[in-house]
């Protein structure tokens, strides 16, 4: 199972799961990289490393690990065996002592990035219209046109606004417009690797942002988005995490 998900290169995340430790902090994550797998169970890992030095794992702690694969994001449990050296490079020996699992709770992770916002209000009469085509409950070809051009009349305004947070389930933005809870959006942006995000999404709270006349921040919640873009934030999420703890660790 191990070999069909993850390959040599690959970032991991460890996060210790060790109760008592006396010259450990249990709340802090480790950046590390896979040197060699050796089967199912077993695998050397790099030693992490924080502003420059390096961070000897104690043998026999224990870790929840996880990492990004192209399908998908997945955690286990592993222990470390040994720690070795060879020539100049220092690395740990490592056995999984868990079943491999995929890590859903990940993708609800929030990453604090600002990104510009195009977005609509979705109106109940759009909404009970697109419903109406969904379930192709039209008579005939001529009502299905008129329906049609009533949505495209619908459509509306769009509006700016900028996202704060992201996630695989909304995201926070701030905007001049005022919406009040249960208002349906169509939501339009872009990542910084160019790929377009639309998404239905419901407000779900608001609040007015001090010091700033006027401006309110919403909290966003996805209700209809196609599987392969929420999957795509989610590894967004997760690799943007991963660059900014490479900075802070030096790896």
């Amino acid at each position: 199972m191990l070999k069909n998900v993850l390959k040599v290169g690959d970032r991991i995340e460890l996060k210790s799961i060790n109760q008592v430790r006396l010259m450990e902090n249990t709340n802090r994550v480790y950046l590390s990289q896979v040197l060699d797998i050796l089967d199912d169970y077993r695998m050397n890992i790099a030693v992490p490393i924080e502003s420059g030095h390096l961070v000897p794992l104690e043998i026999g702690s224990r870790y929840e690990m996880s990492f990004l694969t192209n399908s998908g994001l997945y955690m286990c449990k592993c222990e470390i065996k040994n720690r070795l050296k060879q020539e100049n490079l220092y690395y740990l020996a490592v056995s999984i002592i868990s079943e491999l699992k995929r890590d859903q709770r990940r993708q609800y992770f929030r990453l604090e990035k600002i990104i510009p916002l195009k977005y609509r209000v979705v109106s109940e009469l759009e909404q009970r219209l697109r419903y109406f085509m969904e379930k192709k409950a039209y008579k005939d070809d001529r009502e299905k046109r008129l329906v049609s051009e009533k949505l495209l009349q619908l459509e509306g305004t769009r509006l700016e606004g900028t996202i704060v947070n992201v996630s695989g389930g909304g995201i926070k933005f701030s905007s001049m417009s005022k919406h009040e809870n249960g208002t349906t959006l169509m939501l339009d942006f872009s990542l910084i690797d160019g790929l377009k995000i639309e998404a239905e999404a419901k407000v779900i709270g608001s609040a007015e942002i001090s010091n700033s006349k006027g401006k309110i921040e919403y909290r966003c919640e996805f209700k209809k988005i196609k599987k392969d873009l929420r999957e795509a934030i989610v590894r967004y999420v997760f690799s943007e995490e991963r660059k900014q703890r490479q900075k802070e660790s030096g790896l």
